[in-house]
Formats: structure tokens, sequence, C-alpha cells
């Protein structure tokens, strides 16, 4: 018997909030479709609208709806550990995108808290671990073709961010948003890679 598809509530729909709506809606993950959309800009409502999912202002109420299995957290940094201990503490599968926190000690409290569900999913998104490119190069280093690795440079000069990347969201490159502008932003990317 086939699986019902996990409804999934953004958390933010920004530049990355949209993508994700856009590509649920778009049936390009399969068993996943969108459940909901939750922001804190009312304005947002008619994207929700476009989509054909209810629409909330407020988190606590879209976790709690009955609207999703699971929620993706697309908003500023220092709110990923608050926003997934919630989903997770009410029943929710909870994805945050990276960093798990700007602080440790929030870190670790979402993560305890994750640990204490075993029956639901938790994880923090690095989206570059998707990229074909990346994936390539992990199989052939994996594969042993190239002999041990003694050494590497990993330059990235294509990660460069023109002002409207800044002007797309307040939060961006800011202590209060970001907390650690590109170091918080970009290079944990380049990190986990």
């Amino acid at each position: 018997m086939p699986q019902d598809p996990v409804r999934l509530g953004i958390i933010g729909l920004g530049a990355e909030g949209g993508l994700y709506a856009t590509l649920l809606t778009d049936n390009r993950v399969p068993g996943m479709r969108l459940g909901a959309i939750c922001d804190v800009l009312p304005e947002k409502k008619e994207a929700a609208d476009s989509h054909g999912v209810p629409f909330y202002a407020d988190y606590t109420e879209m976790v709690t709806s009955g609207d999703v299995d699971a929620v993706v957290t697309t908003v500023p940094h220092y709110l990923h550990p608050e926003m997934g201990i919630y989903a997770l503490e009410h029943g929710v599968h909870a994805l945050v995108e990276k960093p798990v926190g700007v602080y440790t000690r929030q870190a670790r409290e979402l993560i305890d808290v994750a640990a204490t569900k075993p029956e639901l999913t938790f994880g923090v998104f690095f989206n570059q671990r998707t990229n074909p490119l990346y994936q390539d190069l992990k199989a052939l280093l994996g594969s042993g073709e190239l002999g041990a690795l003694r050494h590497t440079s990993w330059i990235i000069t294509t990660w460069w961010r023109p002002q409207g990347y800044y002007d797309q969201s307040d939060w961006r490159a800011t202590w209060g948003g970001e907390g650690g502008g590109v170091l918080v932003n970009q290079v944990p990317h380049q990190l986990d890679l």
C-alpha cells in the first residue's frame, strides 16, 4: 500500500523558502508535498494562497495545526533551535537550514531534544551535499582511483554575493540575523564539504 506523502510546512517564505515551495508544488520531491506556509509578513499569505495551502503568521500555530508532518526552518539563524525544538516536542519532524544555531548551547539543546525523539527525523540541511559536482568528487576520492589523499587545497571564488543578495532579506549580513555574516552563512558549506 503506498504511503501518504509527507506534508512539509515551510517556516519563512523568503528566497530559500520560496524555492522549497516551488519544488514541492512542482512535485520535484518524491514522497513530499507542501502542507502549509508560515511567515511573519502578512503579505506572504498571497504566495501561500497561490500554492493552495494554509498560511500561518505564527509557527507554533502551524506546527500544532495538523496541516504538517514536518517543517523546514528558512529563517534567521538564531531561530533555528527554538523552532526545531518546538516542532520535535510536538511530534513534527524537523529540518533546519544550516547552521543548527548561532550559539553552541542552543545547538546542543536542539540536538539533545532530537535524541529523545527517535521516532522523528531531525536533520540539518547543507544543500551543497546534493550538488552533483561534489557528489561526483566524493565518489572519485572514495573510489581509491587517485590513491591515498595526502594534501588538498580548497579555493572557492564563486560564492561572492552582490548587494542584491543582502537586500533580499533584512536579516542578511547582520549580527542579529546571521550571527556572524559570511563566516556563519556561506563558509559552513565549504567546511562541511
